[in-house]
């Protein structure tokens, strides 16, 4: 006895494996690793990044309704910025080795 038709044409039958291809291939591929920039980039970037978000900061501290100029939150705000600033300084400041003898 022989086994039943799972399609009734052949051109089903193949029709189904097109759709059953395309499923596999539509999956993305495997993600490279990105290469990462240089430390001496990195560093630079850090600082700018925190420049930018003391100037946040400092935008919202200058915002701030007169209501709550000297309130508790006016002054963690300013504190928050000189730390911020302190920080920046510090890694402007840091001077780190080219390598491989380029010192």
């Amino acid at each position: 006895m022989s086994r039943p038709r799972t399609y009734p044409t052949s051109a089903d039958r193949q029709k189904a494996y097109r759709a059953r291809l395309a499923t596999r291939q539509a999956k993305p591929a495997p993600a490279k690793p990105r290469k990462l920039p240089s430390r001496p980039t990195r560093l630079i970037a850090l600082e700018s990044s925190l420049r930018t978000l003391q100037m946040e900061y400092q935008a919202w501290l200058d915002s701030l309704p007169e209501a709550l100029e000297g309130s508790v939150q006016a002054e963690r705000l300013g504190e928050t910025i000189e730390q911020l600033e302190a920080i920046a300084e510090l890694l402007g400041e840091v001077q780190p080795p080219l390598g491989f003898g380029r010192d």
